[in-house]
């Protein structure tokens, strides 16, 4: 069904990504549509229990803003009664498909978690784990250039969350390094690490790191090897006394901890 709709019945969709600009016309579209007078239509959804504003934009947000600008009254409104499921997907269609964007749905999330939802439950409306959602939340905390590289798709989120802890300068000096020279995961993971611990700078040798010596019994050896493949990290057997022991699980951050986690089969539930 297609209506003439007052611009102020309408409303942006909550599913319009919050990284998301709005898309406002810019001066060429502005001047093509004063000479044609044509707005083409947006499609929206009703609103149940609603007043004043009872329609929600899904698709041709665009034409909407339009429409506000060369000061119309009304809009052409294709007018489609379908579920939540339904009107994300299209609002996340018309917006550009912030999913890949690592960093809009990283603050997507983030907008979220500051309502009250978990971060569980706040990945889960991306179809993302615990651990993943917890990933994306990280990239927050890069410098804003950094962002950008990882936002563009230059620098990948797997690798931009090596630099997370790092000033803004070595942040920025490392990530030219790694697109530059094509560093993978690991290598950016322990340049991060050698910056965090000693001031060396960015540009130095990468030099592949050392592996610790290994404990005299093979036995033991053996089964740490076993356990790290399993659990993903660091893991170290200790018999401080006979009959006794300790298993030592070794994780840099959080999310090393939020993957370990869950190869052990811990579930959030909230």
């Amino acid at each position: 069904m297609r209506e003439e709709i007052e611009l102020e019945r309408l409303r942006i969709s909550p599913f319009w990504p919050i990284a998301r600009p709005l898309p406002w016309p810019t001066a060429g579209q502005l001047a093509r549509a004063q000479e044609t007078g044509l707005i083409e239509p947006v499609t929206a959804r009703p609103l149940a229990g609603a007043s004043a504003v009872d329609h929600e934009i899904l698709a041709g947000l665009k034409n909407w803003l339009l429409a506000q600008r060369l000061g119309a009254r009304t809009v052409p409104v294709l007018i489609r009664d379908v579920t939540d499921t339904v009107a994300r997907s299209w609002v996340e269609a018309d917006a550009g498909d912030p999913k890949r964007d690592p960093i809009a749905i990283a603050r997507a999330i983030g907008e979220r978690v500051e309502r009250g939802a978990s971060v569980a439950a706040a990945g889960r409306e991306f179809g993302l784990s615990r651990t993943d959602a917890a990933h994306r939340l990280r990239l927050l905390r890069l410098a804003p250039d950094v962002m950008e590289r990882v936002a563009s798709g230059e620098l990948a989120p797997g690798t931009a969350r090596a630099l997370v802890g790092l000033t803004g300068i070595e942040q920025r000096a490392l990530a030219a390094r790694i697109v530059r020279e094509k560093l993978t995961s690991r290598q950016a993971e322990v340049l991060a690490k050698r910056l965090k611990s000693v001031s060396t700078a960015p540009d130095a040798p990468l030099e592949d790191p050392v592996a610790a010596p290994a404990p005299k019994d093979p036995d033991q050896v053996r089964l740490e090897r076993q356990l790290t493949d399993l659990l993903g990290t660091g893991v170290t057997l200790r018999y401080p006394s006979a009959g006794a022991g300790q298993l030592v699980i070794e994780f840099a951050d959080l999310d090393i901890l939020d993957g370990v986690l869950e190869r052990l089969g811990w579930v959030d539930v909230g």
